[in-house]
């Protein structure tokens, strides 16, 4: 059987949100973690999608570079994940994302991820997409 063609991104878009209290709470987890004060501000990176593809038992990974995106989720336009350590944008802005099925093969999309925008203002807290802190994407 043929593998059917990986995604095709048509945007990709990096928005800082107000946090959740998950959100807080994980955040405060990754500090811990990793002995840094890191800000209350989680990152949404929506991947725009055209088309959406096809249900299958194929799944495609996500990668930033070399870094497998361990969870994203769909929304309307694409798929979007997490990142609640900022550095992760320091070490990675300007990577290519990339897709494969095995982790060994990669299909480069030609898109890069890009800088995060401000914070959202407090009257547009708790974005749609930004309401999980389990795809937080970190090294």
């Amino acid at each position: 059987m043929q593998p059917p063609a990986p995604p095709k991104i048509t945007a990709v878009e990096v928005v800082a949100a107000q946090p959740t209290e998950a959100d807080s709470v994980a955040i405060a987890q990754l500090s811990a973690e990793t002995s840094r004060s890191l800000p209350q501000v989680p990152y949404t990176v929506k991947v725009r999608i055209k088309p959406k593809p096809p249900v299958t038992s194929m799944a495609w990974a996500l990668y930033v570079d070399d870094v497998l995106i361990p969870k994203y989720w769909e929304y309307e336009d694409g798929i979007y994940f997490t990142v609640l350590d900022p550095q992760f944008f320091s070490d990675h802005k300007g990577k290519p994302l990339r897709f494969s099925q095995n982790g060994v093969d990669f299909f480069d999309t030609g898109m890069k991820l890009p800088a995060p925008t401000a914070p959202a203002a407090p009257s547009e807290s708790k974005g749609k997409a930004a309401r999980s802190s389990k795809g937080r994407a970190r090294r």
